[in-house]
């Protein structure tokens, strides 16, 4: 697949280990973006989530939310690039450069991520989607470490993970003294265990909001996720 049209822009993925999937529209149509100033997202891609957040901040009349992107494959930062540039916002700043030695002067008020998630599966012989797919890239503990060092107090980090990955998510946001704020479980269909879930984690210690979200319902899209990500796709 060359490209992904979406109401507002069209990402190309020719030269992108990672194409477009549902994780990434799902977190990026549910993070949360109030109240934040500047916004990271790590392990850009296609650029898709950074996109994603910048259309619902024009819709929310955010315009002054600065979002970054950041990609150590320098084929998916070219791709990014050139999406950034082709769409209808060019003042997305993109790094090339690895989060385990990121900095900036800025404090993040969020950091948002699709991370690699395959801990103990087999690596293929494309590099670039070794590095896209597996934590030997970016651990989780590395992750939540250096969200820790880029954030300001009320920074939050948002993530789209495989449900089996929650014990280890939960046991380091422990070690970090951090909280869940958000979680929620997510349903290819009923009556079957949740593949996936959407974490919010802050230094915050808030109640806690915890719910399911099912994607598909009597032979089609259930209204949840038609709700969720109708402004992006085309045929919603």
């Amino acid at each position: 697949m060359s490209g992904f049209q979406f109401k507002q822009f069209y990402l190309a993925q020719n030269n992108c280990a990672m194409k477009v999937g549902t994780d990434g529209v799902l977190l990026g149509s549910w993070a949360n973006i109030e109240q934040c100033k500047n916004i990271l997202d790590v392990g850009t891609g296609t650029g898709l989530i950074a996109l994603m957040l910048k259309q619902r901040s024009q819709k929310h009349d955010l315009i002054d939310v600065n979002i970054s992107a950041l990609e150590i494959d320098d084929a998916a930062f070219l791709q990014a690039t050139e999406n950034f540039n082709n769409s209808p916002w060019h003042n997305i700043s993109i790094y090339y450069a690895d989060f385990n030695e990121f900095k900036l002067d800025t404090k993040f008020d969020l950091v948002v991520s699709n991370p690699p998630y395959f801990v103990n599966s087999l690596k293929g012989p494309d590099e670039s989607r070794n590095t896209a797919r597996h934590t030997s890239s970016l651990s989780f503990k590395a992750l939540i470490q250096q969200f820790c060092h880029i954030t300001h107090d009320h920074g939050r980090l948002a993530l789209v993970l495989p449900s089996d990955a929650l014990d280890e998510i939960k046991l380091l946001v422990k070690a970090f003294g951090l909280y869940f704020n958000k979680l929620v479980f997510v349903y290819t269909k009923k009556n079957k265990p949740a593949k996936r879930i959407l974490i919010e984690v802050s230094k915050n210690n808030i109640a806690l909001e915890q719910s399911e979200l099912c994607i598909h319902d009597n032979g089609g899209y259930s209204q949840d996720f038609i709700n969720l990500t109708k402004d992006f796709y085309l045929k919603m």
